[in-house]
């Protein structure tokens, strides 16, 4: 049966979120696609993004962590490896080439549309929102779409002084933090939210985990989510457009205004 005269059109449902996923230190995408599986959330979350997991360059240069070998076949990597000198200075020796993977990633698995967000866990939280600081402050990942928003389970601030020049650039991002109660590097994680502006924190009762989430948790994942859609969604609509003057103008900053953070 048609529809009736003058009726008004369904809203057209918006795509999925492309999101690059950065696992935890020396384990690897297939394991970072697992541990969200164990935990639910590759099911719960089906219907609004699509997760692309890529490995670290770096192989794993020393012991697996005891929580991950018994658990998790190899092969392992890691985004960087620390070292702290006989004065307490920290340095990581291998993001360079991390960062130009993640690059590499972005540019040949985008696709037309390119990558919305980035998702990490634990080392993969924190190259994640270093990846997204070092793209707004103009330092990497410069011809490639701009990455709006992350999420991080247990990600934590780095401590290489050299690049903590890139958090400042970071603070607008629109971010998402799951933490444990238990985590034992939780001191760092809260580092991590305090370095953006509007920050949206979930705690659980375990550790450095990828916990299942009680259902009010999960709703303000998805929340979370939905809010990056609509922002995509209108930036997009608006490249569409094309530069049309004041109206287009004015739609830019009501999006702006009702998603504070976004780079459109």
């Amino acid at each position: 049966m048609a529809a009736a005269s003058g009726m008004p059109a369904a809203a057209p449902a918006r795509p999925r979120l492309r999101i690059l996923c950065l696992h935890s230190f020396r384990t690897s995408g297939r394991i970072f696609q697992e541990q969200l599986q164990r935990a639910g959330l590759d099911r719960q979350l089906a219907d609004l993004v699509d997760l692309t997991f890529i490995d670290a360059p770096n192989p794993a240069s020393g012991p697996i962590p005891e929580d991950v070998a018994p658990y998790f076949a190899g092969p392992y990597f890691e985004w960087w490896n620390a070292n702290r000198d006989a004065e307490g200075r920290w340095s990581y020796q291998g993001w360079q080439r991390s960062v130009q993977a993640i690059e590499r990633a972005l540019a040949e698995q985008g696709g037309p549309r390119g990558f919305d967000g980035l998702m990490g866990f634990s080392q993969g939280g924190a190259i994640t929102s270093l990846a997204i600081g070092m793209q707004r402050s103009g330092f990497a990942l410069k011809d490639l779409p701009p990455l709006r928003f992350c999420v991080c389970f247990a990600g934590i601030r780095v401590r290489d002084p050299q690049l903590e020049c890139f958090y400042s650039a970071l603070r607008p991002c629109p971010s998402l933090h799951i933490i444990g109660d238990k985590d034992p590097v939780k001191r760092l994680t809260n580092l991590l939210i305090d370095s953006f502006d509007q920050p949206v924190v979930i705690n659980h009762t375990r550790g450095h985990v990828i916990p299942a989430l009680a259902e009010p948790d999960l709703q303000r994942l998805r929340a979370f989510l939905q809010e990056q859609q609509e922002a995509v969604a209108a930036a997009q609509q608006q490249q569409q457009e094309g530069s049309g003057g004041p109206a287009l103008a004015a739609a830019g900053a009501a999006v702006a205004a009702a998603h504070p953070g976004s780079r459109l």
